[in-house]
């Protein structure tokens, strides 16, 4: 994602309280998990906790958490845009497909890649999953949402690794998730 810290901040809002979930983007490691903390932020020091809590990182909002943000006057500068991230894993699964068949052509026999199957699109503002405090349950849906895009990349990973005629296409070892980033400010100016 930078140079810095692979942890998104999902940032939602329920009954006046601001909502970050952090999700892990980076690459897997194995034993941990992706969804790597959640803060109902209520009490009297709400901005300067929010400010922490999103501060450096990448987020991902709903319109509620967006609304928490302005209202604690905390500033993002980095999205995830989780429509085209899905795209772009889409782009390479099709890109590393097409490899096979090209290689298909002159290989007998190729096993074919089993690709994962890949999560629908988002839709940010309906995700719910019920679990543990009640307020958070779209923020969890959101991060279960990117664990499961993260999965499978991780195993798209794993089918391109596994074939030396596609490890020219990216390289030997795991690439990160391929995660779309924009400008907060080009967001703002639409």
């Amino acid at each position: 994602m930078n140079a810095g810290s692979s942890v998104l901040a999902i940032v939602d809002a329920m009954d006046g309280a601001p909502v970050v979930w952090w999700v892990d983007l980076g690459p897997r490691v194995a034993g941990m998990s992706r969804l790597s903390g959640a803060w109902v932020v209520d009490g009297a020091d709400r901005g300067q906790t929010l400010q922490a809590l999103t501060a450096t990182r990448v987020a991902l909002f709903t319109a509620d958490g967006e609304m928490a943000l302005k209202e604690h006057e905390v500033a993002t500068e980095r999205l995830l845009d989780p429509e085209a991230t899905l795209a772009a894993v889409i782009a390479v699964r099709d890109e590393l497909q097409a490899a096979y068949k090209e290689a298909a052509k002159t290989k007998k026999n190729l096993t074919a890649p089993r690709w994962p199957t890949l999560p629908e699109p988002l839709d940010i503002e309906a995700v719910h999953v019920p679990g543990g405090d009640p307020r958070t349950a779209r923020a969890l849906g959101i991060g279960r949402w990117l664990n499961d895009l993260c999965r499978a990349w991780d195993a798209v990973e794993d089918e391109r690794l596994k074939r030396s005629y596609m490890r020219e296409l990216g390289g030997p070892a795991d690439r990160p998730l391929p995660a779309v980033i924009r400008d907060a400010s080009r967001r703002a100016a639409a």
